[in-house]
C-alpha cells in the first residue's frame, strides 16, 4: 500500500492546521449563508407579530362571552322593533297606526300598506327593508304634532318620506271646524322582507 506523505508543516501543527481548515469552512459557509440571514430575520418577525396577535386574542377572549350576550341582546331589541312585511301580518301592522289615532285623539281617514319600499339598483342586499305607508290624519295642530312625535319615537324604526299639512275643509256629511288641519304622509317602516 502506498502511504500518504503529509508535508512536515500539517506533521508539526496539526492542531494549527485544523483551526485553519475550520474557519476556512465557516468563512465559506457564512458567504453562502448570507441570504439566508435575511430570510431568517424576516421569518422571525413574522412569527413575532403572530406571537404577539395570539397573545392578544387570548387576552381579548376572556370578553367574548360577555360581548355576545350584549350583541344577542341588542339584535334581539331591533328584531322586536320591526314590522312585518308580508299580507298576512298587514293587521297588525295597521293596529300601531289605529292606536296612535285613539291616544293623541286624531282621526285617521287613510291608511295604506304600499307594499316594500325598492332599493336601487346597484345597492346592496340587505336584511330589512322599508314598508311604505301613505296616512291621512284629521286633527288638531297640537293633535298632529303629538302623533308625528308618536311616529318618531314609536316601537318600529320610521322614516318619513314626505308629508304636507293642509287645512281641513271638511265634507258633506261633517263640516270642519275652526282648527281642524289635514296630514298627508308617506312613511317607510323598517321591517324584514
Amino acid at each position: 500500500m502506498t502511504e500518504i506523505k503529509l508535508p512536515n508543516f500539517i506533521k508539526k501543527q496539526p492542531v494549527a492546521m485544523i483551526c485553519a481548515l475550520l474557519c476556512v469552512g465557516l468563512a465559506a459557509a457564512t458567504y453562502l449563508r448570507r441570504d439566508a440571514v435575511a430570510e431568517a430575520n424576516d421569518v422571525l418577525a413574522q412569527k413575532k407579530t403572530d406571537g404577539e396577535h395570539l397573545s392578544d386574542n387570548v387576552t381579548n377572549a376572556s370578553k367574548l362571552d360577555e360581548q355576545f350576550a350584549a350583541m344577542t341582546q341588542a339584535t334581539q331589541a331591533i328584531e322586536a322593533r320591526l314590522v312585518q312585511s308580508d299580507q298576512s301580518k298587514l293587521a297588525t301592522n295597521k293596529q300601531y297606526f289605529y292606536k296612535m289615532e285613539e291616544e293623541t285623539q286624531t282621526k285617521l281617514t287613510e291608511l295604506n300598506q304600499s307594499g316594500v319600499a325598492t332599493s336601487a339598483k346597484n345597492a346592496a342586499k340587505t336584511n330589512f327593508a322599508g314598508v311604505v305607508y301613505s296616512i291621512t290624519v284629521k286633527g288638531t295642530y297640537p293633535q298632529l304634532l303629538d302623533f308625528l312625535r308618536r311616529i318618531e319615537s314609536g316601537e318600529h324604526f320610521s322614516r318619513v318620506q314626505g308629508l304636507k299639512l293642509t287645512h281641513d275643509s271638511g265634507s258633506e256629511n261633517t263640516p270642519a271646524t275652526a282648527g281642524s288641519l289635514s296630514l298627508n304622509l308617506d312613511l317607510e317602516l323598517l321591517g324584514l322582507p
